[in-house]
């Protein structure tokens, strides 16, 4: 189900970073509302929704056949969410300029106003998306994916309209006014979900719950390790400001083509995982959590490693066909193409560092994670700092790859020190396959585009066929039981 959504979601996604590159192309312009948009989702992901999805599953999951109790912990939940980040809104919308200054130091002047207008119709976003990750780890508790999720189409509905709409007379405003409006009306849309499954608001804040003070245990580290991404993410933007114009907009735009991918094949994975792994770990199956991470790693290896190879080969082809129009020229084509390929690299890393968090947590374990992604964010800032001088935002977006690698190899290392898990030789067997495969397919690839020079949408389905085929032949058995098993 969550697949099937993200097919939807995701076009709407292209469409929407179309018409904003048609509208403004990789500019000055859409640095700026880049750079406004990330602080405040930045901050909401840090401090609230990213940590909030991580502690709250495993909290709320042992009141799932308590009505009312569970009604009234998602009431304090929320409660508690709204106090804190209309908190946290009000000092930004007071120290909006000294803020800017800081995350985005080499813009121009001109620039830094632009960015600060933005910042300020955006700030409401931390509020409202906090919010929507308290009734998202509820309704996941429940086992109920589809409003969280479908919850993204209505967002960049909103974003669309506006910006077609509201662009011609407000400009790169238009942009920010959809994005608040959108994360609005997904609120709005979770209520008809969360009173189907018979969770009521109260106006109350019963701080002395016991789940209150167990989400205060795992809070801490479920706040830094659901921030590595997006700081690092930040960080990156930062460095980049640096950078000649349209730098910044060119990673945005790469970063949405890599997501594809990642949104389709791992987050439908890591997102049944956690519930899974959750309940596993409250019922103290370890056998049947092992099981569960091997068939969940095999299961994104035969998806996304064809996929990194499909990004890395026809990158190029995929940008102009979603970009290269209006204002966005062939330059910012192969701009966006570089950081792409950076990107790319470490696709299936960045997907296996993000599930092992989410096993970490699932167990309860908010602190391995956190510690590893302190030290990644450091390392993460010093490659970037020093691969952005000769290779620019392919270095900046090479170094997202590296921290990866570097973040699941350690998580890997130490569960299977502490539990004695290990990746069975079954699984073992199918990842090889999968690498195999992926070495074919590179060379078919790249050979049918030397052979077939030029052109635009032959290539990219000739790689595509190429790609069910190789795979089929390798894959085609584990492909018909999985859809089965849908």
């Amino acid at each position: 189900m969550i697949t099937i959504i993200t097919l939807i979601s995701r076009p709407l996604g292209y469409i929407r970073e179309a018409i904003q590159a048609y509208l403004f192309g990789a500019t000055a312009l859409v640095d700026a509302f880049i750079v406004a948009f990330n602080f405040p989702e930045l901050i909401q992901t840090l401090f609230f929704s990213g940590a909030t999805s991580a502690f709250l599953i495993p909290v709320c999951t042992k009141y799932l056949n308590e009505r009312e109790e569970y009604s009234r912990i998602y009431s304090t939940f929320i409660n508690i969410s709204i106090i804190l980040t209309l908190f946290v809104s009000l000092l930004f919308f007071v120290f909006s300029s000294t803020v800017v200054r800081m995350i985005a130091p080499g813009f121009t002047e001109p620039a830094k106003v632009i960015t600060n207008n933005l910042f300020l119709i955006m700030i409401p976003v931390i509020s409202f998306h906090t919010v929507l990750s308290v009734m998202k780890a509820f309704l996941n508790a429940k086992e109920h994916f589809a409003a969280p999720e479908l919850s993204g189409i209505l967002w960049n509905l909103f974003f669309i309209a506006s910006a077609v709409l509201l662009g011609k007379e407000l400009g790169i405003y238009s942009l920010a006014i959809g994005v608040s409006a959108g994360s609005l009306a997904q609120i709005i849309m979770q209520y008809p979900y969360l009173r189907k499954y018979g969770i009521r608001y109260h106006f109350t804040v019963d701080l002395k719950h016991p789940s209150v003070k167990t989400a205060q245990s795992l809070f801490t580290g479920a706040l830094i390790a659901t921030s590595i991404v997006p700081i690092n993410s930040f960080v990156g933007r930062v460095i980049a400001s640096y950078l000649p114009h349209g730098e910044v907009a060119s990673l945005s735009y790469a970063f949405r083509i890599f997501i594809l991918p990642f949104s389709l094949f791992a987050v439908p994975v890591y997102t049944v995982m956690f519930s899974k792994i959750s309940k596993l770990f409250h019922d103290r199956d370890l056998q049947g959590i092992r099981a569960h991470i091997d068939s969940s790693i095999v299961l994104m290896c035969v998806t996304l490693i064809p996929a990194t190879i499909l990004l890395c080969t026809t990158g190029d082809l995929c940008v102009k066909v979603l970009y290269e129009r209006g204002a966005f020229t062939p330059a910012d084509t192969a701009m966006t193409n570089r950081a792409l390929f950076g990107y790319g690299i470490g696709l299936i890393f960045y997907a296996l560092s993000i599930s092992f968090v989410r096993v970490f947590n699932a167990m309860h374990d908010m602190k391995t994670p956190a510690l590893i992604g302190i030290t990644s964010i450091a390392l993460n800032a010093i490659i970037a700092s020093v691969l952005m001088v000769p290779f620019r935002n392919f270095g900046i977006a090479l170094a997202t790859s590296i921290v990866s690698l570097y973040n699941f190899c350690f998580l890997y290392a130490i569960l299977k020190s502490r539990t004695g898990y290990s990746i069975a030789r079954g699984a073992m067997r199918d990842i090889i396959k999968s690498l195999l495969a992926g070495i074919i397919l590179t060379m078919a690839i790249v050979g049918a585009r030397r052979l077939l020079p030029g052109g635009l949408f032959v290539p990219l389905i000739i790689s595509a066929f190429l790609t069910i085929v190789i795979y089929g032949i390798f894959f085609g058995s584990y492909y018909k039981k999985f859809l089965h098993r849908r």
